[in-house]
């Protein structure tokens, strides 16, 4: 074949992303397709050798899904590689959490559609090695697809694999022991997502600020008894379990735990938010919507309900949820058999 030679114009925009160590991802015009598009940068001096340059370009093209982002071309410059994707203005999951907490119904949707993809890769003897909210976007069909393989690698016969780079936040307790790593490396990471997906990220950061290699290997970091009150059992007995020390304990691969979410049936819609100092759980039915909010008051944890009707315009009170509490733990207890009863 007679290699051709083109010339490719694309005007970097804003920088967009941020967690990248040696590359950086941007908005962008590709005038050629007059489309706005997603660029990631990679500097060819973070490469071992010129043959590196295009792998992950090669890896999201062999693993074309529904599930995981499409690659518009790769090329090259004197100092970087680049790689052209879709622009999808929903942005990553990662940005949802920032604006606002998930229902249930979301958490197990957007869980199900990134598990796809990652099921899919593992299928091909690939390992993400770096499953994360900020590396799953949200598409222009509300689906979520899995981004950013600039650290997978295929594993060998015996299905290890080791990454050159590690994130200490996402970084499962066996990476600590062994370099010879597994799929159940990426059950681990998709615990920890979906952990996230039920708490919020206010929370995850705040258990990072004194996380410690010990915390992640002992199951300290994160916190699994550390769920707000609409996350029901069944979803948290899934993400214990992909989150397990024990290997023996954890999924074996991304299927058993989809499985596991599909049955997840309680809370599916409640709404929840925190408002300074307020938090509040919302279910909109076809008549009604009803509220319940949980406040400190003094040394006390105050809980209340309240209904509105939607064909009178009017609200009234909810006694049943009408209550005080000496502490916060017990006012969660509560109020998930609340909720659980709706």
């Amino acid at each position: 074949m007679n290699p051709v030679i083109t010339q490719l114009t694309f005007h970097l925009g804003e920088e967009i992303g941020g967690e990248g160590l040696n590359s950086k991802t941007y908005l962008a015009h590709d005038p050629q397709l007059d489309a706005t598009i997603v660029v990631k940068a990679m500097t060819k001096s973070s490469f071992n050798n010129q043959l590196d340059y295009f792998n992950e370009s090669k890896m999201l093209y062999a693993s074309r899904h529904p599930n995981i982002m499409v690659i518009n071309y790769a090329c090259e410059d004197n100092d970087h590689v680049y790689l052209s994707m879709p622009y999808y203005a929903k942005g990553s999951l990662n940005s949802l959490l920032n604006k606002r907490y998930l229902t249930v119904r979301e958490i197990t949707k957007y869980s199900l559609d990134f598990l796809s993809g990652l099921h899919y890769i593992h299928t091909k003897s690939l390992i993400h090695f770096d499953v994360k909210p900020t590396n799953i976007i949200i598409d222009n069909s509300n689906r979520a697809v899995l981004t950013d393989f600039g650290i997978s690698k295929y594993a060998d016969h015996d299905g290890f694999a080791t990454p050159k780079q590690i994130y200490r936040t996402h970084r499962p307790p066996e990476a600590f022991i062994t370099g010879d790593l597994t799929s159940q490396y990426d059950v681990y990471q998709a615990g920890l997502t979906l952990y996230r997906m039920c708490n919020g990220n206010e929370d995850f950061k705040a258990q990072c600020d004194d996380l410690t290699s010990e915390k992640i290997m002992s199951g300290i970091f994160p916190a699994r008894e550390n769920f707000l009150p609409h996350i029901p059992n069944s979803l948290r007995k899934c993400i214990k379990k992909a989150l397990e020390v024990d290997l023996d304990k954890r999924y074996v691969n991304v299927m058993e735990l989809m499985n596991a979410i599909s049955a997840v049936s309680d809370n599916l819609d409640w709404k929840y938010s925190n408002d300074e100092d307020i938090q509040r759980w919302s279910f909109d039915s076809e008549n009604t919507i009803d509220h319940l909010t949980l406040q400190a008051v003094g040394d006390k944890w105050v809980t209340k309900g309240e209904k509105y009707s939607k064909k009178n315009e009017r609200t009234s009170k909810i006694t049943k949820y009408n209550a005080k509490y000496d502490n916060k733990d017990d006012a969660y207890k509560q109020i998930a058999k609340l909720l659980k009863e709706k």
